[in-house]
């Protein structure tokens, strides 16, 4: 096998199928699947192997499957993308207008993911990533041809809470524990400018 693995392709998580089964429990309860649907549809949802199976036996309901599970793609040629406040962050985010300007804002964001992949393949652009005071950011696999990858910290004016936990939310994680952000991919003339929080002196 060559390339690389496109992430909707990736094998699936247990917490994508607690996630999944989670939304057809409440479709049931809802009335909009009969138990019969429900247990033949999770029984598919705990068999599966990648993301598009689990996307598949969510489709036709109203909403569509958790947000999280769907990549956000940002694709705005010579424009301007940002994402702020309490946003649902999803495992994937992909950058791809060219000459695209881009924020974004993980300060409050709700993240149930166990981990956050950032992938700029937006050539003659710029990217903020202003992280959580919990992030633990792993820039390995991005590839930046006459760019850079800034690292900023910055003082906090407001005292966020990051809420990771909402209800659906899946497992509890410990508090303190790192949430992982992944940048990857391949550009030309663009900018990856990461900001972190000040820590407060007590």
């Amino acid at each position: 096998m060559s390339g690389e693995i496109d992430p909707t392709e990736a094998r699936a998580s247990d917490l994508d199928r607690e996630r999944t089964v989670a939304a057809l429990a409440t479709a049931m309860e809802e009335g909009r699947i009969t138990p019969v649907e429900f247990s033949d549809r999770a029984e598919t949802a705990w068999a599966a192997r990648t993301r598009p199976e689990l996307l598949a036996v969510l489709a036709d309901l109203p909403g569509g499957p958790p947000p999280e599970l769907v990549p956000l793609e940002l694709d705005v040629a010579f424009g301007q993308v940002q994402r702020s406040g309490q946003w649902t962050a999803p495992e994937l985010v992909r950058i791809l207008g060219l000459g695209q300007r881009t924020t974004l804002d993980f300060t409050e964001a709700v993240i149930r993911v166990p981990e956050v992949v950032i992938e700029v393949t937006a050539s003659m652009s710029s990217t903020r990533v202003v992280l959580p005071a919990d992030a633990e950011v792993d820039t390995d696999g991005l590839e930046l041809v006459a760019g850079s990858v800034r690292h900023r910290a910055e003082a906090e004016r407001h005292r966020h809470r990051l809420r990771r936990l909402l209800p659906g939310g899946g497992r509890d994680p410990e508090p303190g524990t790192p949430i992982p952000f992944v940048l990857r991919g391949r550009a030309t003339l663009a900018t990856v400018t990461l900001w972190y929080p000040r820590k407060s002196r007590r």
